[in-house]
């Protein structure tokens, strides 16, 4: 499994306190397909201090142990938190923890190897090998994400502040350290961005644009297709052909973004490129539409049909035409992106983008 999203309901628990003292409270967090928002008032008063979100159970337990760690996307507010591991359904016994501090006003993505956890029992460590051993990432129960302004063994949160947080999180899922390529190669179609982009001529468009109500809205679900991909946290890559046709490979070829390009481009191309891409690592999370030169109206046949055409090095034509991550065409907020990646785009538009179109900044290092 290499992406994480709880599939119930995730619960706040705060610590209440009122004339009766102090005594453990429940609200439900906001959540959205792609959002999940941690905020409320934390008050130090009668032995308060603490927030944190948590799955329920999973049953049966995620077996993570393909992967390196885990990856969080979020929007920091400045404070310091922890993310804890559950290795079994106990709801008070020995958990796994790491803290990681946030910055303020930025989407981060902060990695969290699974080497750096280390075992607790309600905020004191537990020595390996006297009640607990290392974390075992092959049965992870829940993950819990907490804001306290203890840390461990009775040492306070440098970075924790009383009153209100707000921790905006778009997605947690696992990650592998090694620059791998991609482990997923979607053929979706040119042509997906353009229905109601603002300033395009749909007349001069290929029939699939023009028609695209018509036809039930193929290339808003490609499109839709493709947005899920990418926000999956699965290593891809995503191929825009124009026309596909029957005629032999080999054709001399354009790559491109931004979902501008028109022709066509023989299926045999098509299949040697998906091939391709699965061994290199250079195509991992990029976007890109994929065409021949040859004109539409041409009819394509090898120099020589007796010799196939010498292998096609498509690494070196990604490399040739600056095909780039973040890139997708896509109109975001009223924004057409065009060849730029959509963050960077969205900011010359001086439009603050959304949790799923935003770039990562580097991640901190997790405490």
């Amino acid at each position: 499994m290499s992406h994480l999203r709880s599939p119930v309901c995730v619960y706040v628990y705060v610590c209440v306190c009122d004339s009766r003292g102090p005594r453990l409270g429940l609200v439900t967090a906001a959540m959205s397909p792609r959002l999940v928002a941690g905020s409320g008032n934390v008050s130090t008063d009668n032995f308060g201090g603490f927030a944190s979100v948590r799955t329920r159970n999973l049953d049966p337990p995620l077996d993570l142990s393909p992967y390196d760690g885990i990856e969080l996307r979020l929007f920091g507010d400045g404070q310091r938190y922890k993310l804890i591991i559950r290795p079994d359904a106990n709801w008070d016994g020995i958990a796994y923890c790491c803290s990681f501090d946030t910055r303020p006003g930025v989407w981060q993505a902060i990695r969290i190897p699974f080497a750096n956890f280390f075992p607790v029992f309600r905020a004191k460590r537990v020595a390996v090998g006297s009640g607990a051993q290392p974390l075992d990432p092959s049965a992870i129960s829940s993950i819990q994400i907490m804001l306290s302004k203890f840390e461990y063994d009775g040492q306070l949160n440098p970075n924790f502040r009383r009153g209100p947080f707000n921790l905006p999180i778009s997605h947690i899922s696992t990650y592998l350290a090694a620059d791998l390529p991609p482990r997923f190669v979607h053929v979706s179609s040119a042509g997906v961005t353009r229905p109601n982009r603002p300033g395009i001529n749909v007349d001069q468009e290929p029939p699939a644009v023009r028609l695209n109500d018509t036809l039930g809205g193929i290339l808003t679900w490609k499109l839709a297709g493709e947005d899920a991909l990418r926000a999956s946290g699965v290593p891809y890559s995503i191929i825009r052909p124009t026309a596909l046709t029957e005629e032999p490979g080999g054709m001399p070829i354009e790559l491109d973004q931004g979902d501008t390009v028109k022709g066509k481009i023989s299926r045999e191309d098509i299949a040697d490129l998906c091939v391709a891409l699965l061994s290199c690592s250079a195509a991992r999370n990029i976007t890109f539409e994929v065409s021949s030169r040859v004109p539409f109206s041409q009819a394509w046949t090898l120099p020589d049909p007796t010799r196939p055409p010498f292998p096609r090095d498509w690494a070196a034509a990604l490399s040739a035409a600056n095909i780039r991550p973040g890139v997708t065409g896509r109109t975001v907020a009223g924004v057409y992106t065009g060849k730029q990646p959509e963050a960077e785009a969205l900011q010359a538009a001086g439009i603050t983008a959304p949790a799923s179109s935003c770039k990562s900044t580097a991640s901190p290092t997790a405490t």
